[in-house]
This record gives C-alpha cells, sequence and structure tokens, in this order.
C-alpha cells in the first residue's frame, strides 16, 4: 500500500485535498467496520469487491466507485476470485457535502459509474505521482479534486444492491464500539471498559470480537484515534502540546507525548516542525 496524508491549508476551504493511496487487494482483504474522519472516494481499475454501509451491501467492478462519508460506520472487502484494485483519494470541505448533493450523492447513495473511465484512470495516475507539497503542482491537484467530481456518475447500472442482514452480533459490538469511542475520546476519565459496561459485556468477549473484526483492540483503535485527532490540533491550531494532550483525552502531557513519539517515530513539536515548514 501507498499513501501520504496532507493538512489543511487557508488557501483551500470549500474543498481540499487530505490524502491519496493505492491498494492491490489480496482475496478477501476487508478493512473495517471502521469510521473516517474525511470523505474517500474509491475508485476500482480492477477486479470486484463489496461496499456496505448501514444495511446495504454494494457488489462493485472495474470502472465503478463508492464514497465514504465521515463519521459514518463502512466495511468493505474483495472478492476472493477477482480481488479488486483501487486508487482512493480523501478530501475534506466546508461545502463538499452539499457539492456532492448537488451531483446526486449522499450518504445512503454512495456509488456509482465513473462516466469516462479511460480518462479518469489517467488522471488518477497522475495525481497519485504529484507531489502536494510543492504549490504548483498542488494547485493542478485542486483543479483535479473538481475535475474528479465531474466525472463521477451517480447512475446504479450494473450494479447489484443487496439489503442484508446484520452479519453477527460481533460485528454489531464492533460498530457500537466504534461509535462509543468517536463519542467519548475526549474524556480523560474514559477506559475501555467503560465500553464493556455500555454494551453489556465481558471485557475479553468485547476485546476478542473487536480485534476479530478490526484486527485490533478496543485500547489500540482509542490509541489511534486520539494520535489522529491530535495530528489535527497540531496542524491546524496554535495551541499548546499540553492543550491539546487534553482535548485528545489525556491528563498527563508527557504520557500524551511519549504515546504520540511511539506511533509516529517523532515528538509532537518535531511534527509540527516537520509539516508547517513544507
Amino acid at each position: 500500500m501507498d499513501e501520504d496524508f496532507f493538512k489543511e491549508e487557508i488557501y483551500y476551504r470549500d474543498l481540499y485535498y487530505t490524502t491519496k493511496g493505492k491498494e492491490e487487494c489480496a482475496p478477501n482483504h476487508s478493512f473495517g467496520p471502521t469510521v473516517r474522519e474525511y470523505f474517500l472516494i474509491h475508485i476500482i481499475m480492477k477486479g470486484k469487491g463489496y461496499f456496505e454501509i448501514g444495511n446495504s451491501r454494494f457488489n462493485l467492478k472495474e470502472g465503478q466507485f463508492f464514497i465514504i462519508y465521515p463519521n459514518v460506520i463502512t466495511y468493505y472487502q474483495a472478492d476472493e476470485e477477482d480481488p479488486w484494485e483501487y486508487y482512493w483519494i480523501g478530501m475534506q470541505g466546508e461545502q463538499l457535502e452539499a457539492l456532492l448533493e448537488a451531483i446526486g450523492f449522499r450518504v445512503s447513495h454512495p456509488v456509482g459509474n465513473v462516466k469516462n473511465f479511460g480518462q479518469v484512470k489517467e488522471m488518477m495516475q497522475e495525481i497519485m505521482a504529484a507531489n502536494p507539497f510543492d504549490i504548483l503542482s498542488r494547485l493542478r491537484l485542486q483543479g483535479q479534486l473538481y475535475l474528479l467530481l465531474s466525472l463521477l456518475g451517480h447512475d446504479l447500472n450494473g450494479t447489484e444492491i443487496k439489503q442484508i442482514e446484520k452479519i453477527n452480533k460481533g460485528v454489531e459490538y464492533t460498530k457500537r464500539a466504534l461509535e462509543i469511542i468517536k463519542d467519548r475520546y475526549r474524556d480523560v476519565d474514559f477506559q475501555i471498559g467503560d465500553i464493556s459496561r455500555e454494551l453489556s459485556l465481558n471485557d475479553s468477549y468485547l476485546t476478542s470480537v473487536f480485534h476479530k473484526t478490526t484486527n485490533r483492540t478496543p485500547h489500540e483503535y482509542l490509541i489511534e484515534f486520539r494520535i489522529f485527532k491530535s495530528r489535527e490540533y497540531l496542524e491546524t491550531t496554535d495551541l499548546s502540546i499540553a492543550e491539546i494532550a487534553e482535548k485528545v483525552g489525556y491528563k498527563n502531557p508527557l504520557s500524551f507525548t511519549r504515546i504520540f513519539k511511539s506511533k509516529m517515530e517523532m515528538s509532537p513539536r518535531a511534527y509540527v516542525k516537520k509539516v508547517k515548514t513544507k
């Protein structure tokens, strides 16, 4: 997997690039259930798989795409015999959701067919090679976001949609645990045991089903989510390390710094210096 990640810029508010990458999936490779903090568009280059949101499963293939909305639990999996290969591009913006709705997309209708697959394929290859930290390259990248959106067709021709039953209790418990983490991560007194009690589950059982579904323990996911949110504060505000630590659920700034460094391989101060001098 190849990916980069970019911070918000003052120049771009209505719509701006966040991340891009490519994945050549192994058979049955899956991601989720999980939530994202930004919009992600996955464009399928080869193969097939399925995308689940709510009680709907969309079976998708080459030349189609799916949109992941922020703060919505989703799950997607590559086909066993013909696993998909896709590009993704992440974006945010104050007007992005309204723009998507204006061209026919919403959470309940997040898939479709690419209008000119050959053109989009070439454009995505160019986007993947772009350097988002170069100002001229970044300006071109911003323009390509709008062009890409104009080439996403909201028709569902050739898309198989199934209404599905909940897969199993373990997945449902995982989804509810993810929602609780998202709602409570700021609380410095929040503990994983609070999730078990709220769901009326044994701690070890919750850990087992959560790990089986996400390949992470609830504690690992909580740390990753807090670090992700701390990066947003470090990139877009002038808050002190102590203030950011508290905002993402750490009483002790030293503990936050230690955990941040273990995950990012640099201290919060070094991270700020890196991203703000690009």
